[in-house]
């Protein structure tokens, strides 16, 4: 009796979820084994996900309150020049090579303008036989043989010739790319006998005098950033530090980033230092000057 109980008592009862071998179960206790094995495996992923976010936070706020804030500076010449073709044209002849110095005034490359030289020689001849039909009125005017009217008609001929030559002039000047202002040769757009449109780019000068510095710093920096303010910069190409000074400072905050562009100044030697190179820099605080030191700006 005892043996029958046990086997109906065996068959009732229910036997243990085999979540590997769902195709003996009925269908409801398909879907509960289903359900717990997907909370049970999202449960698992946050757990994973959640343990390396927390260790990737907790360096990235210590520079703050390690140091002092660091600013990204892209370095600037003082003055930069891309010279470009006004009239197109054929390349003649290049006097430079990348990198060379140049004076304020030189001749850094020139074109074939052969035509406008020919159309230049024709106005200046339509001119000049304008002159002589002006002269020759006015003798004629003199002699009570030609009227007022030819005379000014002459006259206002001679003028029309005459800005004529003055419009090919101007032209013939855009044949010769000519350096405005001391400094090297940065890139060279152009090889001699090439043929260029205009506007296209030929000779591009950057200014031999002191470099600056453009950086975006914090907003917060405005509290007490002004005109003549320090920083202590280090050039990544170099490895070196220098001093910079704020010349300029932006009159509007960028919204987005909550940051302020400002410019610098170079000590007057820094011949390692090129346009272009970056670094990074600090901002050097004043004496007695809390709000630079909470804005994480270093003590002077």
């Amino acid at each position: 009796m005892n043996n029958n109980k046990t086997m109906v008592d065996g068959a009732n009862a229910s036997p243990p979820y085999n979540f590997n071998n769902l195709s003996g179960l009925r269908r409801s206790d398909k879907r509960s084994a289903i359900r717990q094995k997907f909370i049970a495996g999202l449960i698992c992923s946050l757990a994973w996900l959640s343990a390396p976010t927390f260790a990737a936070e907790t360096p990235a706020t210590q520079p703050a309150a390690q140091g002092s804030t660091t600013v990204r500076f892209l370095v600037l010449a003082n003055r930069e020049s891309p010279l470009s073709s006004v009239v197109p044209g054929r390349m003649a002849k290049i006097n430079v090579q990348l990198g060379d110095p140049v004076t304020q005034g030189k001749v850094l490359a020139s074109m074939d303008c052969s035509d406008l030289v020919a159309r230049k020689n024709a106005a200046e001849a339509e001119f000049h036989a304008a002159q002589l039909r002006y002269e020759a009125k006015a003798k004629l005017q003199g002699l009570q043989s030609a009227a007022a009217l030819e005379v000014g008609l002459a006259a206002s001929e001679v003028n029309r010739t005459k800005g004529q030559v003055g419009i090919f002039d101007a032209q013939l000047a855009q044949c010769r790319f000519v350096a405005p202002f001391n400094g090297r040769v940065a890139k060279i757009y152009v090889k001699e006998g090439q043929g260029i449109g205009a506007g296209a780019p030929v000779i591009d000068l950057v200014g031999s005098g002191t470099l600056r510095a453009r950086l975006n710093v914090p907003s917060n920096w405005v509290a007490w950033l002004k005109i003549g303010s320090q920083l202590n910069a280090s050039v990544g190409e170099t490895g070196k530090q220098y001093p910079l000074t704020v010349t300029n400072i932006s009159g509007k905050v960028d919204a987005v980033s909550q940051t302020i562009e400002i410019e610098t100044r170079f000590p007057e030697k820094t011949d390692d230092v090129l346009p272009g190179m970056s670094g990074q820099a600090v901002a050097i605080c004043p004496p007695d000057e809390n709000r630079c030191l909470k804005s994480g700006a270093a003590n002077s």
